[in-house]
């Protein structure tokens, strides 16, 4: 199993010093709002993200009116070994940098951890299902990127590269140099089309066979330019390649690329109704969510990638009789679990196999 052994916060938002020992299965931490509970899983969700659940910046981070280090240390818990994770936050030319050491040494968590991930809900999340297409498509991209690290180097190189030709058209020279960049970002958009395109009938085959006791609902994938499911690689490269000539002048003008992988639009429907997300009340879109993401968690799982669960404020999403399924169906999945909550009643379907701590 891979566990969170224990954590320690030094001057890291509201915790001056805290420490937890962690080392089970499910965690809730109880406490007032504005008592720090998110705090903790937002330093967690820090190990393994630029931004971490709350996306903001590092600056945010640390404790206001401190001079000391800001400091998230852990013992991580992985294939019978134990590794000393730190997550260290420090200033740099008037800017703060955060790196991780692991075991001491400066390093990155895939250069240990094989197949391990980090999911999330947050109350802030509901937005996902109303805020229009790009947050949508940008939440996707970060569940794609979990479950296929090749396609976050796409998406990463595809920026890059769309920087470049930007910058080279801002120049307005060396045009065999813009061609061989387009064919480049073609390139990236081919695979970023095709791992989209294998994840939606992924998790959509897990929704079929495993969700059973939740909303069923139905991921689809469209694009703005009409292109056809089974196009070849051949015909895709065709239809960028005269995009980017066409778009060559207008965005020289915008300094920015017009077409890139925002020509992708995802949809959620709810099986029972058939009703698009958008459509649907704010009740439904919140079941549509949480069934999105305990199937994201029963396809992980069913590609034996090891994964840490954060649900903060989950009574926000779920309650009664289906916070109780919820609990059940997590507590089958078999990873290790951290919940936050205003009071330990709403756990008490899982009283005797969680460990509380109170804030």
């Amino acid at each position: 199993m891979f566990l969170i052994k224990d954590i320690k916060l030094q001057n890291f938002r509201s915790h001056s010093f805290t420490e937890l020992s962690t080392n089970y299965p499910i965690i809730c931490i109880i406490g007032s709002n504005g008592s720090g509970k998110t705090n903790i899983l937002e330093a967690i969700s820090l190990i393994a993200d630029k931004k971490g659940i709350r996306g903001t910046l590092i600056e945010d981070c640390i404790k206001k009116d401190s001079k000391d280090k800001t400091i998230i240390s852990t013992t991580i818990f992985y294939e019978e070994k134990n590794y000393k994770v730190d997550v260290i936050f420090e200033s740099k030319e008037e800017k703060i940098k955060k790196h991780l050491n692991i075991d001491n040494n400066k390093s990155s968590l895939t250069d240990f951890f094989k197949d391990i991930n980090f999911v999330w809900l947050t109350p802030q999340m509901d937005k996902i299902m109303y805020e229009g297409e790009s947050i949508k498509r940008k939440f996707m991209d970060k569940i794609i990127s979990n479950y296929n690290s090749n396609y976050k180097k796409n998406l990463s190189n595809f920026k890059k590269i769309a920087e470049e030709r930007i910058q080279l058209l801002k120049e307005n020279q060396d045009l065999q140099w813009l061609n061989i960049l387009e064919k480049k970002m073609i390139d990236e958009l081919w695979n970023i089309f095709i791992y989209r395109r294998t994840f939606v009938e992924d998790i959509n085959n897990i929704i079929i066979k495993k969700l059973n006791n939740f909303l069923k609902i139905k991921l689809n994938i469209k694009n703005s330019y009409d292109l056809d499911l089974n196009i070849s690689k051949k015909d895709f490269n065709s239809v960028f390649e005269k995009k980017y000539i066409e778009k060559r002048e207008i965005d020289q003008i915008i300094k920015r690329n017009s077409v890139g992988p925002q020509f992708d639009i995802f949809e959620f429907f709810n099986e029972e109704t058939k009703l698009n997300s958008n459509l649907c009340s704010t009740g439904e879109q919140k079941k549509i969510l949480i069934s999105l993401i305990l199937s994201f968690i029963l396809l992980m799982k069913s590609k034996n990638i090891n994964s840490i669960l954060l649900f903060d404020e989950i009574a926000s999403h779920i309650d009664g009789k289906n916070l109780e399924l919820f609990f059940d169906e997590i507590a089958k999945i078999g990873m290790q679990t951290w919940y936050t909550g205003t009071n330990k009643q709403l756990f008490q379907a899982i009283e005797n196999k969680a460990f509380f701590v109170k804030l």
